[in-house]
């Protein structure tokens, strides 16, 4: 399993200490410091001597931080199957033999993805069945997110899109399609994209509410809003779009996204985020200047 490290030293730490609680074996944990420096890596190292350690120098963001775990298992071990989990993702002991059981249940399966709650308060869930993913309105909304969980997400089913911060990839599936677009770092919807491309090849996405996590995330129903987080999605959109949306997609999308902008800019300055106004702003204006570009 994949651990990515960025600055949140306590938060890693915790969440290594759910994954020594695992019932799962056997396993490997590798722990994918991205350039942090706030004494992560040491304390890792310290306190989790049992996991290998790759210290990246430099921040090279999700989906670069995620493909260096990639390659790094597949040089060290004969993995059949990689679980992905952020350092601010805390799991359940069952999580991952859940998540290897729901992969096990469908051959065409390649990713699956959990239950995940917020981590305060820890009932509230933060997605419950990934994303659901309608871009031709503009729309990548976390299943359930600010909900209180009674048992409404939990019947076992195939979704359109896992959560990044904890999800189960099958070896096949990675080497077929490859890893994580690096086109959307630092971050943000890279996961989504990994599961439009996934699915486009004829894989699905099983959802496994057995499997359970708590998120303390970056986003609305994970946690407070992080601006370059936001300005990140803004960008990235825009070439989720240019890669993945129809015609029909596309004007629905022209046709609704001035009016989504204003609501979504009103309802921030009326909650005195003006700052993520401004990020979305920045980051769509990114997005438009990286048309032909990156080839997305």
């Amino acid at each position: 399993m994949i651990v990515l490290s960025h600055n949140k030293r306590e938060h890693t730490l915790r969440c290594l200490e759910s994954v020594r609680r695992f019932h799962y074996r056997p396993r490997e944990v590798i722990c994918i410091d991205n350039g942090s420096t706030d004494g992560s890596a040491a304390a890792i190292a310290a306190g989790f001597p049992e996991a290998l350690l790759v210290r990246e120098p430099r921040n090279l963001g999700a989906a670069g931080g995620r493909n260096v775990g990639i390659r790094v298992a597949g040089e060290r071990f004969a993995y059949r199957y990689l679980l992905f989990l952020d350092d601010d993702a805390v799991a359940d002991p069952r999580l991952p033999g859940e998540l290897v059981a729901a992969l096990r249940s469908d051959p065409a399966a390649a990713l699956a993805t959990p239950k995940a709650f917020r981590a305060v308060p820890p009932d509230v869930l933060a997605s419950a069945g990934g994303m659901r993913v309608r871009l031709g309105r503009g729309s990548i909304t976390d299943l359930g997110a600010g909900e209180r969980d009674r048992g409404q997400y939990d019947r076992i089913g195939t979704v359109e899109s896992c959560a990044g911060f904890a999800v189960l990839a099958r070896r096949e599936a990675i080497e077929r399609c490859g890893g994580f677009d690096e086109g959307y770092n630092p971050y943000g919807w890279e996961e989504v994209e990994w599961s439009l491309r996934l699915r486009r090849a004829g894989y699905t996405i099983r959802y496994a509410p057995a499997a359970v996590c708590w998120h303390a995330g970056g986003t609305p129903g994970r946690g407070g809003r992080v601006p370059a987080y936001e300005r990140g999605k803004a960008a990235n959109y825009l070439r989720l779009m240019r890669r993945y949306a129809t015609p029909a997609e596309w004007l629905g999308f022209l046709g609704v996204a001035p009016f989504r902008a204003a609501r979504l800019a009103t309802t921030r300055v009326r909650e005195g985020d003006w700052r993520i106004v401004l990020e979305h702003a920045r980051g769509a204006l990114a997005g438009l200047r990286r048309r032909g570009r990156d080839g997305g």
